[in-house]
């Protein structure tokens, strides 16, 4: 007769029920507490750092949206977005109330990481007419090059204020010629509370771009106030460790 085979439970990692986690260690089951005995720690540092890479998590869904995202893949697209998020300013919103899952526009926030030239960018006039103006010169297009321009709007959706971005391939003949140079001219670029990025694309490289805007909406986010407040709404701040 063969040998018989065990008919029990076979765990592929853990399972938890009533505070006990099972795993296996090699051919043994172990079992042991699912809590951990140590205080949740939410120091300063720890906190902004959390706000920092959870409102970077929200935009990155936000320009996922406006199609792939054009980032050098180190290890991955969104990892270098999270890098690259670091220069930017730090928000704070908490996590109950309308500002819950909030997202704000932000200066100099990255839309692409690639090895193409940076295309200088700021608003400006053009013969008393908004313009997105750029140090692009048409000579320096190749065909079947692309300019692909984000957009981003801050809104507000039921009192929480949201970023929605789209992407536009545009045209040369889109742009004017000023100073030897491409500008986007239109009333839109006054805007102030939008804000926008022209990336170069050829074929698969890009120019590594950030966004210009006017907004100013996130700032009352920044403020001690902000931060003390946010943080009390998950509990508060612990005493860092010396």
């Amino acid at each position: 007769m063969g040998k018989q085979k065990s008919m029990g439970l076979f765990l592929n990692g853990s399972l938890k029920k009533s505070g006990v986690t099972f795993y296996l260690r090699g051919e043994q089951t172990i079992m042991r507490t699912a809590h951990s005995e140590q205080p949740k720690r939410r120091t300063r540092a720890q906190f902004v750092a959390r706000q920092q890479l959870t409102h970077s998590c929200r935009l990155w869904k936000m320009l996922c949206w406006a199609g792939e995202p054009l980032f050098e893949k180190t290890p991955t697209a969104y990892a270098r977005f999270r890098t690259l998020m670091r220069r930017t300013p730090v928000v704070y919103t908490p996590c109950l109330g309308p500002m819950y899952g909030a997202s704000l526009l932000l200066p100099g926030m990255p839309v692409s990481d690639g090895v193409l030239p940076v295309v200088e960018q700021r608003l400006g006039e053009v013969d008393g007419t908004a313009a997105l103006l750029t140090s692009l010169a048409a000579a320096d297009l190749r065909r079947g090059d692309k300019l692909r321009l984000y957009t981003l709007r801050q809104t507000l959706e039921s009192r929480r204020p949201m970023v929605r971005i789209s992407a536009e391939d545009l045209q040369v003949d889109a742009f004017r010629e000023v100073d030897g140079r491409l500008a986007l001219v239109d009333e839109g670029f006054a805007d102030d509370m939008t804000g926008w990025a022209l990336v170069h694309i050829r074929a698969e490289k890009c120019s590594s771009q950030q966004v210009v805007t006017r907004c100013t909406y996130y700032l009352p986010f920044t403020t001690e106030e902000a931060l003390l407040k946010a943080a009390e709404s998950y509990g508060g701040l612990t005493p860092e460790v010396r």
